[in-house]
């Protein structure tokens, strides 16, 4: 993932003397994201900023459509990380129905959906963000009394224009992280208000409480008052409001997550959970997961994703029996095995070779 700002010459005019101390605390901020996530794309982000008094940090995304069927299945076909395999599982929050039973519009920002392959990845603008300069800031290090956290505040705005941000039935739209609002378990909130949490799986798990919108009238899906966090709807002075874990856990699964780029090479080791050997010509999954494979493995430690090779009449053939005969009596005795691969998708890799670790 590269995050690329665009800053204006609004930007520099209105800070000042503050601007290059500005652009440095954006970019350590958006280092953040970029550190966390490995996502094969470009967002490129414009950066303005404003004397209006009455703008402290605003978000821009840029949104587009997309159904809740192939919406559920990008999800799906992009999960990487644990968080994403409880949230995709049968007790997760990504359910395959439409929570709105077909009634809504959901929508993606730009840099979801370049993610999750809804659109490809592209130089264009993604969204912006725009502070308000009159405002007493600390740009680095320990934050001043009586000033507030730019590098939390750029990073707030930053995740909206990520996609953390709700529609939350706004003109009837509705986005990925409205899917993660629960009041209990089974109990999707997907219209914010009193009482909405966080959940990854189906609200048995309240993981954060968000914003109550009903009570002031402002973003659905930041954070309720509480610690101190880079996401809260409120922002207090003098305090530090880092990223924490659970901002992180929300952003890997409305799309983010470890995924390295196609034709990676990589290297696991794990125990063999899955071993199947089909006719020529059968392949395995689904885009853009599919492998043109005979033989499918799947291991312990890696359960979100598949691994295949080739077992054809051809020169290769007697190494490639070699690799089977290594999986299945790995398997039988239940033995870890090495194996290196080429990714082929986000949940895919062909096999190059098998051994013992």
């Amino acid at each position: 993932m590269i995050i690329t700002p665009r800053f204006t010459p609004g930007f520099d005019a209105n800070f000042g003397v503050n601007a290059a101390a500005a652009r440095a605390a954006w970019i350590t901020a958006a280092k953040v994201f970029t550190d966390a996530f490995s996502d094969p794309i470009h967002i490129n982000i414009t950066v303005d900023a404003l004397t209006n008094p009455k703008v402290f940090g605003r978000s821009f995304p840029n949104f587009l459509s997309i159904t809740y069927a192939d919406l559920h299945n990008r999800v799906s076909a992009y999960a990487s990380t644990q968080n994403d395999a409880v949230a995709i599982s049968p007790g997760g929050s990504m359910s395959a129905a439409d929570p709105t039973n077909g009634q809504g519009t959901w929508q993606l920002t730009r840099p979801q959906a370049k993610a999750l392959g809804f659109i490809p990845d592209d130089l264009s603008d993604d969204g912006g963000t725009t502070f308000g300069v009159n405002n007493p800031f600390t740009f680095s290090g320990a934050i001043a009394p009586k000033t507030f956290d730019f590098q939390g505040i750029a990073a707030h705005e930053i995740a909206e224009v990520l996609g953390r941000l709700g529609l939350s039935g706004g003109n009837n739209r509705f986005s990925l992280i409205d899917n993660f609002s629960y009041t209990g378990p089974g109990m999707k909130a997907l219209s914010g208000g009193a009482g909405n949490f966080f959940s990854i799986d189906n609200g048995v798990t309240l993981l954060k409480a968000f914003n109550n919108s009903s009570a002031n009238h402002l973003d659905t899906r930041d954070w309720a008052d509480g610690s101190n966090d880079s996401f809260n709807q409120f922002s207090n002075p003098g305090v530090v409001n880092a990223v924490t874990a659970v901002d992180l856990q929300l952003m890997d699964v409305i799309g983010y997550g470890r995924v390295n780029p196609i034709g990676s090479l990589i290297e696991t080791v794990g125990h063999v959970a899955f071993l199947r050997a089909h006719e020529l010509g059968g392949g395995f999954g689904l885009a853009p997961n599919f492998l043109d494979c005979e033989v499918i493995v799947q291991l312990a430690e890696e359960p979100l994703r598949s691994f295949g090779f080739k077992l054809r009449a051809d020169a290769n053939q007697p190494a490639r029996t070699e690799m089977f005969d290594l999986l299945r009596s790995s398997f039988v005795a239940h033995r870890p095995v090495r194996l290196d691969y080429q990714t082929t998708g986000p949940r895919a890799g062909e096999i190059i070779r098998i051994a013992n670790p």
